[in-house]
Protein backbone atom coordinates (compact mmCIF):
# COMPACT_ATOMS: atom_id res chain seq x y z
CA UNK A 1 0.00 0.00 0.00
CA UNK A 2 0.83 3.49 -0.31
CA UNK A 3 1.50 6.33 2.18
CA UNK A 4 -1.48 8.36 1.90
CA UNK A 5 -0.32 11.51 3.45
CA UNK A 6 -1.10 14.42 1.63
CA UNK A 7 -4.06 12.79 -0.16
CA UNK A 8 -7.51 14.40 -0.40
CA UNK A 9 -10.79 12.07 -0.02
CA UNK A 10 -11.57 10.61 -3.21
CA UNK A 11 -8.29 10.69 -5.10
CA UNK A 12 -7.55 7.31 -6.58
CA UNK A 13 -4.57 6.15 -6.26
CA UNK A 14 -2.24 3.49 -8.28
CA UNK A 15 -3.75 0.09 -8.13
CA UNK A 16 -6.93 1.13 -6.42
CA UNK A 17 -10.48 1.98 -8.28
CA UNK A 18 -13.55 3.91 -6.85
CA UNK A 19 -14.95 0.68 -6.44
CA UNK A 20 -13.11 -0.32 -3.40
CA UNK A 21 -14.65 2.74 -1.52
CA UNK A 22 -18.19 2.08 -3.51
CA UNK A 23 -17.90 -1.80 -1.64
CA UNK A 24 -17.14 -0.45 1.66
CA UNK A 25 -19.90 3.07 1.47
CA UNK A 26 -22.44 0.26 0.75
CA UNK A 27 -21.66 -1.88 3.65
CA UNK A 28 -22.32 0.30 5.71
CA UNK A 29 -25.09 1.60 4.05
CA UNK A 30 -27.15 -1.53 4.37
CA UNK A 31 -26.02 -1.87 7.89
CA UNK A 32 -27.42 1.08 8.74
CA UNK A 33 -30.58 0.18 6.59
CA UNK A 34 -31.22 -3.73 6.90
CA UNK A 35 -28.97 -5.34 9.54
CA UNK A 36 -26.00 -7.47 9.39
CA UNK A 37 -26.94 -10.27 7.34
CA UNK A 38 -27.41 -8.01 3.94
CA UNK A 39 -24.34 -5.96 4.36
CA UNK A 40 -22.29 -9.52 4.28
CA UNK A 41 -23.22 -9.71 0.98
CA UNK A 42 -19.79 -7.35 0.22
CA UNK A 43 -17.58 -9.02 2.81
CA UNK A 44 -15.69 -12.24 1.50
CA UNK A 45 -16.42 -15.45 3.35
CA UNK A 46 -12.72 -15.35 4.52
CA UNK A 47 -12.43 -12.53 6.00
CA UNK A 48 -10.76 -11.02 8.81
CA UNK A 49 -11.65 -8.34 11.52
CA UNK A 50 -9.51 -7.16 13.66
CA UNK A 51 -10.14 -5.18 16.85
CA UNK A 52 -6.59 -4.44 18.89
CA UNK A 53 -6.52 -4.31 22.84
CA UNK A 54 -6.32 0.25 22.42
CA UNK A 55 -9.65 0.06 20.73
CA UNK A 56 -11.45 -2.23 23.08
CA UNK A 57 -12.10 -3.50 26.14
CA UNK A 58 -12.63 -7.07 24.61
CA UNK A 59 -9.98 -6.93 21.69
CA UNK A 60 -10.58 -10.22 19.21
CA UNK A 61 -9.76 -11.33 16.16
CA UNK A 62 -12.82 -12.42 13.87
CA UNK A 63 -12.89 -14.72 10.93
CA UNK A 64 -15.53 -15.49 8.44
CA UNK A 65 -19.06 -14.16 8.41
CA UNK A 66 -19.88 -15.88 11.66
CA UNK A 67 -17.26 -14.42 13.00
CA UNK A 68 -18.31 -11.05 11.43
CA UNK A 69 -21.57 -11.73 12.73
CA UNK A 70 -20.02 -12.59 16.63
CA UNK A 71 -18.59 -8.91 16.27
CA UNK A 72 -21.97 -7.13 15.75
CA UNK A 73 -23.62 -9.44 18.30
CA UNK A 74 -20.80 -8.20 20.91
CA UNK A 75 -23.30 -4.68 20.74
CA UNK A 76 -26.11 -6.55 22.46
CA UNK A 77 -26.89 -5.77 25.87
CA UNK A 78 -24.26 -3.05 25.99
CA UNK A 79 -24.86 -0.50 23.18
CA UNK A 80 -28.30 0.57 21.08
CA UNK A 81 -28.99 2.27 18.02
CA UNK A 82 -25.15 1.21 17.01
CA UNK A 83 -24.30 2.81 14.26
CA UNK A 84 -21.26 3.41 11.96
CA UNK A 85 -21.08 6.39 10.14
CA UNK A 86 -18.40 6.87 7.60
CA UNK A 87 -17.21 10.15 8.01
CA UNK A 88 -13.87 9.63 5.15
CA UNK A 89 -12.98 6.62 2.73
CA UNK A 90 -9.83 7.60 1.62
CA UNK A 91 -8.32 4.78 -1.51
CA UNK A 92 -4.76 3.49 -1.07
CA UNK A 93 -3.44 0.83 -2.58
CA UNK A 94 -5.31 -2.70 -2.36
CA UNK A 95 -7.74 -1.31 -0.21
CA UNK A 96 -9.02 2.19 1.58
CA UNK A 97 -8.85 4.07 4.60
CA UNK A 98 -11.84 4.68 6.67
CA UNK A 99 -12.53 7.31 9.47
CA UNK A 100 -15.57 5.76 11.12
CA UNK A 101 -17.60 6.93 13.70
CA UNK A 102 -18.87 4.55 16.04
CA UNK A 103 -21.69 5.61 17.93
CA UNK A 104 -25.02 4.31 19.96
CA UNK A 105 -26.50 4.37 23.64
CA UNK A 106 -25.27 2.74 26.57
CA UNK A 107 -28.36 0.10 26.74
CA UNK A 108 -28.37 0.54 30.92
CA UNK A 109 -27.03 3.91 31.21
CA UNK A 110 -28.70 5.46 28.17
CA UNK A 111 -25.81 7.93 28.11
CA UNK A 112 -24.82 8.55 24.19
CA UNK A 113 -21.63 6.99 23.32
CA UNK A 114 -18.92 7.94 20.73
CA UNK A 115 -15.58 6.41 19.34
CA UNK A 116 -13.74 7.10 16.20
CA UNK A 117 -11.34 4.42 14.78
CA UNK A 118 -9.68 4.78 12.02
CA UNK A 119 -10.52 1.44 10.05
CA UNK A 120 -7.90 0.01 7.35
CA UNK A 121 -9.81 -1.95 4.77
CA UNK A 122 -8.06 -4.46 1.96
CA UNK A 123 -9.69 -6.22 -0.85
CA UNK A 124 -10.03 -9.69 -2.38
CA UNK A 125 -12.18 -10.91 -5.36
CA UNK A 126 -14.33 -7.37 -5.08
CA UNK A 127 -15.32 -7.94 -1.72
CA UNK A 128 -13.82 -7.05 1.95
CA UNK A 129 -10.98 -9.45 3.37
CA UNK A 130 -9.78 -7.75 6.02
CA UNK A 131 -10.49 -5.01 8.58
CA UNK A 132 -8.23 -3.83 10.97
CA UNK A 133 -8.98 -0.70 13.30
CA UNK A 134 -6.52 1.88 14.80
CA UNK A 135 -7.28 4.66 17.46
CA UNK A 136 -5.64 7.49 14.79
CA UNK A 137 -4.90 7.89 11.87
CA UNK A 138 -1.21 8.21 12.54
CA UNK A 139 -1.23 4.99 13.59
CA UNK A 140 -3.47 3.75 10.81
CA UNK A 141 -1.35 5.18 8.35
CA UNK A 142 1.53 3.81 9.88
CA UNK A 143 0.29 0.48 9.34
CA UNK A 144 -0.02 0.99 5.50
CA UNK A 145 3.85 1.97 5.10
CA UNK A 146 5.15 -0.99 7.30
CA UNK A 147 3.09 -2.93 4.87
CA UNK A 148 4.80 -1.53 1.99
CA UNK A 149 7.54 -2.86 3.37
CA UNK A 150 6.94 -6.47 3.20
Amino acid sequence: MSSIRGTLPGRIVRGVTHQHVEVLRRMFATYEEAGVEPALEGVHEDVVIEIPPEMSAEPDTYHGHDGARRYFAGFDGMLDDVRFEPIELVPVDGGVLAHLRVSGRGSSSGLDVRLDAFVVTEFADGKIIRMRAYPDRAAAERAIADSEGR
